[in-house]
Order: structure tokens, then sequence, then C-alpha cells
């Protein structure tokens, strides 16, 4: 992580000087994307295919983040990039730091081009310009989008005498479903929820059921310390306790959740396509459990198209661009790889996703939570990682009974004070 942040801090610190200097004119004729290495590239590479420039006359240069392929290595891609001031026209950057690159001015608005170039409102799911939004203007397009949903083990619901067609909707009903799960022996464990997921994002989706937050709106205090954090804290220690769940990991709950270890997890829309396939039982997907008399808002995983360039023809090649990859064929193409959800709502038509989604209804769920995206949080200024880390750090000295769930909420809430200062 260390790397990241001195890395991001050099972006965002030589950011609005590099964006001025290398955005601000054309320095040639090949526009530059700068996309995460991985199945995303690849679904990239094949929308835009060989013709795009015959197509469109956009001269395109797709570079590829490289590392693993996450979001992490885009934006330190992006932190060399700014500091040398050479940065790519237009990126697909991770959904959580869209807010990052929008408040260090990096962003261009996409409302002109969006106005200029066919833009079809109807045509897109109804949050797809809300949950991009920066100072009232849309700063970036959904691209690649992913929601929390949860997965369980019919098998062992039915071992344990519960009704594998009524998945558990509430906490209440998830805990019950837990006991009856481990007292039958039907598996080792009975829920997970991973603590380490990136920019603590399970965390962020159960703060918001219960009620809280991570900041105030106006992003000046932390305020995963209130009661709503402390509950979710509470809520997940007392799993733990009465041996329900465990501290795991994303990969650790993978491998028990596919071991049979564990009837319920909770992960991203693309995890159920690599159930389905790698599952020995009976493996079923529902939308998120959500405490009782709370609501559910979920912010999304994945990543938004996002252009850096100011100047207007490299803008309108960009455009182009993104008007290729969220169309209902560019969508079909991402989707069908990786299981995320369509931003083109044609793309659930007969002639795309339709059947997969006929044969493959464990990607029903993240579609019907379509209705409930809220925007993605990240904590504003250069510490943004930090922050992250040690709330981590927190949670997990909760889960371990190292802490109470208040003391390290509030002892992860002053240190980011200090930070944020």
């Amino acid at each position: 992580m260390t790397s990241i942040v001195s890395r991001r801090t050099l972006l965002l610190a030589a950011g609005a000087a590099a964006v001025t200097t290398a955005c601000g004119r054309r320095t040639s004729g090949t526009l530059r994307f700068l996309v995460p290495s991985g199945t995303r590239a690849q679904a990239i590479d094949a929308t835009l295919g060989k013709d795009f420039t015959q197509r469109t006359g956009v001269h395109l240069e797709t570079q590829l983040s490289g590392g693993g392929g996450n979001w992490q290595d885009v934006d330190g891609r992006l932190a060399t990039a700014f500091a040398a001031g050479t940065p790519p026209a237009m990126a697909l950057v991770g959904a959580n730091a869209v807010l990052t690159y929008a408040a260090a001015g990096l962003l261009q608005p996409l409302e002109p081009l969006m106005a200029e170039g066919g833009f079809r409102p109807d045509d897109y799911i109804e949050p797809f310009r809300r949950v991009n939004q920066y100072d009232g203007r849309t700063v970036a397009a959904l691209y690649s989008l992913g929601v929390m949903v949860f997965s369980y083990n019919a098998d062992a619901f039915r071992k344990a005498g519960l009704d594998p067609d009524r998945p558990p909707a509430t906490w209440s009903e998830m805990r019950s479903a837990a006991a009856a799960v481990v007292g039958e022996r039907a598996a080792r464990y009975g829920v997970l929820h991973s603590y380490d997921a990136d920019s603590n994002w399970t965390f962020e989706n159960f703060i918001g059921w219960a009620g809280g937050s991570m900041m105030d709106a106006r992003r000046r205090r932390i305020t995963f310390a209130d009661q709503p954090g402390v509950d979710v804290l509470t809520y997940w220690r007392g799993l733990i306790t009465d041996k329900l769940s465990t501290p795991t990991t994303t990969l650790e709950m993978d491998d028990a959740f596919l071991r049979g270890d564990a009837a319920m997890v909770f992960g991203p829309a693309t995890k159920p396509v690599r159930y389905a396939k790698e599952a020995s039982f009976d493996c079923r997907t529902a939308v998120v459990p959500i405490p009782d008399g709370g609501t559910r808002r979920l912010p999304p995983g994945g990543g938004s198209l996002v252009i850096f360039t100011k100047d207007k023809a490299e803008q309108q090649a960009a455009w182009q661009v993104i008007r290729a990859l969220t169309s209902a064929a560019g969508q079909t193409e991402l989707c069908e790889s990786t299981g995320e959800i369509p931003v083109n709502v044609r793309a659930t038509g007969a002639r795309y996703l339709g059947p997969v989604i006929d044969k493959q209804p464990y990607r029903r769920p993240a579609l019907d939570s379509v209705p409930a995206l809220a925007q993605r949080f990240q904590f504003p200024g250069l510490r943004a990682v930090q922050i992250n880390d040690l709330l981590q750090e927190n949670i997990y000295a909760a889960l371990t009974g190292a802490k109470e769930p208040r003391e390290a909420l509030n002892d992860a809430a002053s240190r980011a004070e200090v930070l944020l200062a």
C-alpha cells in the first residue's frame, strides 16, 4: 500500500499542473486510453476491434496498467504519467477513485459531449449519471458495474432444515439461518464477510444499510464511528463470538464457500460466475439481506470511464470510445465474461444478454439491485488510502476481539481526522 500512497500523493500534488500542460494541447494524432490489465482489457479490445479506426476515424492506443490488473495498478500508472506530464487522454478507473480525481480537478464534464453526441438516457440504467456526479456535473461514465450480492449453499440449507427457496432477507433471519446451519453441522460456518475488500467496500455497504455513512454529506466529518457503524461491527463480532462466522479475507471466504465450509457469503456480482463453475453443490444467489428496518443502498464496484484531456477534438474522440463501450454490444461483450451488470438496458434484450440471463439465474439478483445504486464513497484529500488501511486494521481488531467495536471505530476516526486536517 505504501507505494500507492506515495504515487497517489504525487498525482494529486502534480496533477493540476500536469493536466494543464499535457492535456491542454494535442501531442499526437493518437488517442491514448489506459485500462486495467485482464478480462476488462480483453472485453474492451474485443468491443472496439480492428475496424474501430475505420468506422470512427479515431486512432486509438490502448495502454495496459500492468501489475495484477487491479484498480490500484491503474492509479499507480496514472500517477507516474501525470508526474511526467504525459497522462493519457482517457482511462478506466475504479469506482471508488472517481471522486478523488474529480476533486483534484482532473476530470472533464461529460454533459457537453452527451448533448452533442447522441446520448439517449432511456438506453441506460436510471442511476447511470447520478452515481458519477461531482459538483452537479457528470464526470464519469459507468462501464464495468458490480454490486454486492448474497450467495448461499442450498444443499446446506436443506440439511439444516431451511427452505432453499427462501433465503434470508434481514440480518435477524440470516443469523437464525447461520445458527441452524452450524447447529445441524450443515457447514462449519453459517455466514462469512470479508474484512479486506478494496477501500472497505464491504463495510461501506453494511454501514449504509444500517442507516450510516463513512462521512457526512459534505465530506467534512468522519461518521463511520457513529452508532450505525458500531451496530455493524457489533453484529459481525457477535456472529464470530457465537462461532457462526470467523474473520476472513476475500480469498479465504471464496475457498471456504467452495469447500462447503461456509453456507452464506457476501461478495461482488462477479463472484457467482466463479461459484457456478466451481461449486460441487447447489449454489444460489439473492439480493443482500439488510438490517431489520434498514435500507438497501448499494455503492457500485467496478470502474468508470473518465476523460482527462482538455483538447476538444480528443474529447470528441474519447466520447466515441465511451459510446462504443457502453453500447448494448459493448456491454454484452463485457458482462458475458465477468458477470457484471450491463449499464445499457438494451443489453438485457433477446439479441444480447437475455438468453444468458435466462440460463444463468444467479445473474438476476444483481440486475434487480440496480435501482438501489448509490454513489461510491472515497475519503477526500491525499490520505485516502492510509485512512482506508487504518480503518481496515481497526475493523480486524474488533472482529478478533482485540478491541471493542466502538473503541476500534473511535480509534480509526480520531486518526483519520488527523490525516484529513
